[in-house]
């Protein structure tokens, strides 16, 4: 996750190169690789999303207007663009193979302060709605973006997970998953507003140190954050599959590394994500890499 994250969150860390802090795992014995810098990076047995059909949600009331529709229509390129990008051969290493954007939707009646159980409610009041869409059963699939405006905030200090907040923030995005009425599990990533007043919030003391810089523009932390945590609710969608028990999933172990995709003439920020492969080739060397001209084969 982007963010110092907690219990079974996993999200992005406002410390530059910070790891997450995981909470009770299922854990299913792996054997770690015998080479690199991260030898306990392993599958620990929980399922992955193999073929990654994502939505967004955008939360907030000033989604609905006009001013806004310029930004949405960027995100909407920018996650159609990093799921046909070389970004995605990165972590094909770890059983993800062919993505694509399925679409968005308006939530604007939200609350301005949300709790992850009041989320989880939100995602089931939008399905039941219609607005969203069921996840199928043995979901190896679906995946929801949550984009928040700059009037909602994350606010749970019992479970850890503060964005946004005048004070005591721990995260600027992180995923999860809960299981649906119907029985079905659904997998989401929390994306805040990431504006320059989240952002000196978060890391009063400036960018030395934090994940995220306030020289970047507003949209290049937003697909910062969401370029880690696609990759870590892909390959760690019940956080219970790719990880290292030290230091946390793919994301966290290049949290705040910055780097660059290009699609179709569009030049994108992201964060680089873990390679085991590289890992291993380089004998610790390289490892936090962007992108890869073909998909890495499984370590």
């Amino acid at each position: 996750m982007l963010g110092v994250a907690q219990q079974s969150y996993g999200g992005v860390s406002g410390r530059a190169h910070g790891r997450s802090l995981q909470g009770a795992r299922v854990v299913v014995q792996a054997a770690p690789s015998t080479s690199g810098a991260f030898p306990n990076f392993v599958n620990h047995g929980g399922p992955v999303v193999s073929t990654p059909v994502v939505r967004a949600t955008f939360w907030g009331a000033s989604w609905s207007t006009a001013a806004a529709q310029t930004t949405m229509q960027r995100l909407f390129q920018y996650c159609t663009d990093i799921l046909n990008s070389p970004f995605m051969n990165v972590i094909a290493q770890y059983g993800v193979g062919s993505a694509r954007f399925a679409g968005s939707t308006i939530m604007g009646n939200v609350s301005g302060s949300l709790t992850n159980a009041q989320i989880d409610s939100q995602i089931q009041s939008g399905i039941d709605a219609g607005t969203l869409t069921e996840p199928p059963k043995n979901n190896t699939s679906d995946c929801l973006v949550i984009f928040l405006d700059e009037s909602v905030e994350v606010n749970d200090s019992a479970q850890g997970l503060v964005m946004c907040e005048p004070s005591g923030d721990t995260a600027f995005g992180y995923h999860d998953f809960f299981t649906t009425k119907a029985g079905n599990d659904l997998y989401y990533a929390v994306i805040p507003a990431l504006d320059d007043k989240c952002i000196q919030q978060t890391c009063p003391g400036g960018d030395s140190g934090c994940s995220l810089s306030i020289g970047a523009t507003q949209e290049q932390r937003r697909t910062q954050v969401t370029s880690h945590e696609l990759a870590e609710m892909f390959t760690d969608p019940q956080l219970n599959a790719w990880y290292d028990p030290q230091n946390g999933e793919n994301g966290d172990i290049c949290n705040g590394e910055t780097g660059t995709i290009t699609v179709a003439g569009n030049t994108w920020s992201v964060q680089r994500i873990y390679s085991k492969h590289d890992d291993e080739q380089s004998d610790g060397g390289t490892y936090c890499v962007s992108e890869a001209p073909n998909p890495i084969p499984a370590p």
